[in-house]
């Protein structure tokens, strides 16, 4: 038995070994390529919302139809912002893509390699139960005797039980309720 034991231990190891890799490295780095697109996603929204600020403000000037500093000297600060939404907007849309790459790989391993591994393991307990229980078969160790005393299973007396270390309890018991009486 203890031969079927390593070799279903010995089959059971890779198993482990490939689920150990899947859930410590595979999930941790699907979840920081996704941290990086969160990152990415607020830098983004962010020169947007900055843009949106701008435009505002050069809209609010004009209606007023008073000068501003920005607009006059060339603008520069809105279109350095406009570059950089413009910078931001390539790596969102970037990491977007990796992030669904590696989310479908990671589902697409775990419906089908998870799969494999459990059908190992039904197979290898299979096996290794098959083998034990072939064993055991061939083995004769039962009926087993024991020999017990004939008062062990004295079922007569329900509430009568005696125990041979307890008798001397019992006795100053009722030395102790007849003297104080």
């Amino acid at each position: 038995m203890e031969k079927y034991g390593i070799r279903y231990l010995k089959t059971i190891k890779p198993m482990l070994s490939d689920l150990n890799t899947y859930l410590n490295k595979a999930v941790p780095d699907t979840k920081l390529t996704i941290k990086k697109y969160l990152d990415a996603k607020f830098e983004y929204l962010s020169f947007c919302l900055k843009v949106k600020e701008m435009d505002d403000e050069e809209y609010s000037y004009a209606a007023l139809q008073e000068p501003l500093y920005r607009v006059e000297t060339g603008n520069y600060e809105y279109r350095l912002v406009l570059r950089c939404r413009q910078e931001a907007r390539a790596k969102f849309a970037k990491l977007r893509a990796d992030v669904l790459e590696k989310i479908e790989l990671l589902d697409q391993k775990h419906v089908q390699d998870i799969v494999f591994q459990l059908q190992r393991l039904v197979s290898a307990m299979a096996k290794y139960h098959n083998d034990c229980h072939a064993i055991m078969q061939e083995t004769d160790v039962f009926p087993i005797e024991v020999d017990l005393s004939q008062t062990t299973f004295n079922y007569a007396k329900r509430d009568d039980f005696t125990d041979p270390d307890g008798e001397d309890e019992e006795e100053g018991e009722e030395e102790d309720a007849g003297s104080g009486g």
